[in-house]
């Protein structure tokens, strides 16, 4: 494995490439095995979080923006929060705001943020994002929107919007100008209100290819021709993998 050049500090980045390895090994599991279902609960012990690669980007620009209070949804076991809770520290010192569903990835984030040394840095809420993160205590400088399906069969509600857009919508009003928002599940709702300058925000797609999108092209790959079209599990690796990089006018 390519150690990151991002992170400098050993206790972060031994428990970064830790949760790599076994993230990888979560998505090859989740297609490979059968094992993807559309209920969260059911997907506690795989962490299906964004890719190293995508991490070392999350560090490096909310470094670059001074971040002192960020929101990461969804937590799963810690990855993206532990990226921004490093950021934030090594910015001067603040808070990230974690929202998770499922209790034991709440546990496992815990864990991982302590083992990584940064628990005066974090906070993190169970429960329902649309709920936990409806106040989150101050001006947003980072928000990373990267949360599961909001119904069990469908990224949307029936007749309503995905779950990303929701939170993405609750957060608007607590976004400061020039506050950064990212996205890698590009649901196309969410898509569609990001780059509608009517909304109030400047962004584009950033091609990335992550380690388990290039081992896809092996059983993974096999794996994901077998779901069906309308899958969730098909919007966890876009067609260009890479990530929605927003930013609040």
């Amino acid at each position: 494995m390519v150690t990151s050049e991002a992170f400098r500090d050993p206790r972060v980045e031994s428990v970064l490439e830790r949760l790599d390895r076994v993230n990888v090994d979560s998505f090859k599991e989740a297609v490979v095995s059968g094992a993807w279902s559309a209920d969260p609960f059911a997907l506690a012990r795989l962490p299906l979080s964004v890719s190293a690669e995508i991490g070392d980007l999350v560090y490096l620009t909310a470094r670059a923006a001074r971040v002192t209070r960020a929101v990461d949804f969804a937590t799963s076991v810690g990855t993206s929060l532990i990226c921004l809770a490093a950021a934030v520290r090594d910015n001067g010192g603040g808070l990230v705001i974690g929202s998770e569903l499922v209790p034991e990835k709440v546990d496992a984030a815990r864990r991982n943020v302590a083992a990584a040394g940064l628990g005066e840095y974090v906070e993190i809420r169970e429960g329902d994002a649309r709920e936990t993160l409806a106040d989150v205590g101050g001006p947003v400088d980072f928000a990373i929107v990267d949360g599961f399906q909001a119904t069990d069969s469908s990224w949307t509600a029936e007749g309503g919007t995905s779950l990303a857009l929701d939170v993405l919508r609750l957060l608007v009003p607590q976004l400061r100008s020039g506050a950064v928002v990212v996205n890698d599940n590009g649901e196309p709702d969410y898509l569609a209100y990001v780059r509608d300058p009517v909304n109030g925000f400047r962004s584009s797609w950033i091609p990335l290819l992550p380690r388990h999108a290039r081992e896809a092209r092996g059983p993974l790959a096999d794996g994901m021709g077998r779901l069906p079209a309308d899958a969730g599990l098909m919007a966890l690796m876009p067609e260009v993998p890479g990530l929605e990089l927003s930013v609040r006018c």
